[in-house]
């Protein structure tokens, strides 16, 4: 698979902070950005929860999740979803080895 660059501008201290806590999770930003783009052509949509209010926005999520369980969703294990997160990360890092 080929790659192609990306320049975008952030805030030099933004993305210090940003480093020093992905690099406490073991990831890179690299790797980080690459899964941001694959969960938004997995689910369609941007990842990030835009709320004033974190009370309403994590009764609205748990709304959600109540009326899809509803409809029969069965949903992953944390285990599972960790090892699907190791596999992105690797492919990802490999990729930026290349």
């Amino acid at each position: 698979m080929s790659t192609i660059n990306m320049s975008i501008r952030v805030d030099p201290e933004l993305k210090a902070q940003a480093e020093y806590v992905l690099n406490q999770l073991g990831m890179t930003m690299n790797g980080t950005i690459n899964m941001f783009l694959q969960q938004i052509v997995r689910e369609k949509a941007v990842p990030l929860n835009l709320s004033l209010n974190a009370e309403q926005s994590l009764y609205a999520d748990l709304l959600f999740a109540q009326s899809d369980r509803a409809k029969g969703f069965i949903g992953r294990s944390a285990q599972d979803a960790l090892a699907d997160m190791d596999s992105i990360i690797a492919a990802a890092e490999s990729q930026t080895d290349q």
